[in-house]
């Protein structure tokens, strides 16, 4: 997606296409590279790093509820094993959510970011 005025960056944030190109022609060169590289970065972010972390976290509870049930309960080690590959699609994806949410947050960040340094007004997305 090409911005080439403050009114399309709302469309950036509604959008979320996978890149973006900055042409605005009231600012120089650099400055429109540096804001592409930022708002391309935040775009580029799946939630998928959000993910593996709470994997990460939530795999040592996961490990002792696994033994858990596998070694003092009747559910057996085949339903212990699903449970425990169950919750770890739930951090995952829990995760995921997480990562995307605070994404779409910074995106938002981000045009008051813009408008604050370039003294230009954004319109609300």
């Amino acid at each position: 997606m090409e911005v080439t005025s403050v009114e399309d960056l709302p469309l950036v944030v509604e959008k979320r296409p996978d890149s973006v190109v900055f042409n605005i022609p009231e600012l120089r060169d650099e400055v429109n590279r540096q804001w592409e590289t930022r708002f391309n970065d935040l775009l580029n972010e799946c939630g998928c790093a959000s993910g593996r972390s709470f994997i990460l976290y939530a795999l040592p509870g996961l490990i002792l509820a696994f033994i858990y049930l596998a070694n003092f309960t009747d559910l057996g080690r085949y339903w212990s094993l699903g449970l425990f590959a169950g919750g770890v699609i739930v951090a995952g994806v829990v995760g995921k959510i997480t990562g995307l949410l605070q994404r779409n947050r910074r995106l938002r960040k981000l045009l008051l970011d813009f408008s604050a340094a370039t003294g230009q007004p954004v319109p609300q997305a």
